[in-house]
């Protein structure tokens, strides 16, 4: 699905959180080859400090990151008021995660290496989903 008329309608630019820059870097052209608009951070702290990023409707966050992981991230764009949906990578995958995951209010775990199809799908779901008023939106 193609989005380049909305790249800059930040309700449709998609959140980018990874402290791997090669992780970002190749994310983020993959998601911008697709039409999607992408900001892209290497750490919560970076993006929970950009307030022009608040509009968004769809975060792809790592989970293992440094200071403060993915779980911890959507609990705080949540606690501001934050009602988008996320999508929570890993490479460490862990028996529980996806069950945490779901719980903490993600729409989807994706195991690295990403399937590019797959990544893309759930993203247009995502940003074709307008947010619910409890932040509890799923891509289906």
């Amino acid at each position: 699905m193609i989005r380049t008329d909305e790249k800059d309608d930040a309700g449709h630019c998609v959140l980018l959180v990874d402290d791997d820059q090669a992780v970002r870097r190749s994310v983020g052209l993959l998601l911008r080859a697709h039409g999607f608009s992408v900001h892209d951070f290497g750490s919560a702290a970076e993006l929970l400090a950009d307030r022009a990023c608040a509009q968004s409707h769809c975060l792809i966050t790592d989970y293992s990151m440094p200071s403060m992981d993915g779980l911890t991230l959507l609990a705080r764009l949540r606690a501001s008021g934050w009602p988008g949906t996320a999508i929570l990578i890993t490479g460490r995958y862990q028996h529980d995660l996806e069950k945490r995951a779901l719980e903490a209010g993600f729409s989807a775990l994706v195991e690295k290496p990403l399937t590019d199809e797959k990544l893309v799908d759930l993203i247009a779901q995502c940003l074709d989903k307008p947010p619910l008023q409890d932040g509890s939106t799923r891509a289906s």
